[in-house]
């Protein structure tokens, strides 16, 4: 039985593995909407969490929309739907983010991992250059004291920007993708891990990874994926997370 929250968390039900849902930047839970049908399918009891300042979950004005913050409230979501024992949390893009650092400090809760397209840069100045430099309308709508604008023309063009708050935005974008903290959180993980980058994604996650010595308990897989991989790609997604969460389970 389908259970959805009025903060924009959606319990689908079932007895199977919990599996948790963590959206990217702009979007909302909607976006696993391919996925969750073959993970529900398959028997596990799916969870899907609209990231705090996004989609159907709480705005504050005053939150800072940190990793402290954005894990303190999918873990209080999560507490209200007592949920007591490890989970197979997945991440897509910086829920990819949120999800590696909530498995890090958080790792009795947490069974397994899959990182679905994360930033994998290596500092704040390849993040601000990068994203900078992948064209002007990317600038104005970072830079631009216009950009708000430009953003609510955006979200009404692109079926994958959800409806959220500028302090969301823009604090997630300052506090969360910005400081490139990707590859620490990485190395300190304990639980089996799968790490998803797509070669039609940004050649820089690509590059980052070339020669970098990574933690055993991580599985990387280079596909020639976009960095939308869970909606033009479903069953794929869907089966690698599930042969992770068997294999875990052996």
């Amino acid at each position: 039985m389908v259970s959805e929250m009025k903060n924009g968390v959606t319990d689908f039900g079932g007895d199977g593995p919990i599996v948790v849902l963590l959206h990217g930047f702009l979007s909302s839970s909607r976006y696993w909407s391919r996925v969750q049908p073959l993970l529900s399918a398959a028997g596990c009891r799916v969870i899907a969490v609209d990231l705090l300042g996004f989609g159907k979950a709480l705005k504050p004005h005053d939150s800072e929309y940190s990793y402290d913050a954005h894990i303190a409230y999918i873990r209080e979501m999560l507490a209200t739907l007592h949920i007591t024992q490890p989970f197979n949390l997945v991440g897509h893009s910086m829920g990819g983010l949120l999800a590696a650092r909530l498995a890090r400090d958080y790792a009795d809760e947490v069974k397994t991992l899959a990182l679905l397209h994360p930033p994998l840069y290596k500092d704040t100045l390849e993040v601000r250059s990068t994203l900078r430099g992948t064209g002007v309308h990317y600038r104005f709508l970072l830079d631009s004291r216009f950009r708000r604008i430009g953003w609510k023309l955006v979200q009404t063009t692109s079926p994958t920007i959800a409806r959220h708050a500028d302090a969301a935005r823009e604090g997630s974008m300052k506090r969360v993708i910005e400081p490139a903290e990707i590859f620490e959180d990485l190395s300190l993980l304990t639980m089996p891990t799968f790490l998803l980058v797509g070669t039609r994604d940004r050649h820089t996650y690509v590059k980052n990874l070339d020669g970098r010595v990574m933690n055993k308990r991580i599985q990387i897989v280079i596909e020639n994926l976009t960095h939308h991989s869970p909606r033009r790609e479903p069953e794929y997604v869907a089966r690698m997370i599930l042969e992770l969460i068997q294999n875990a389970g052996q």
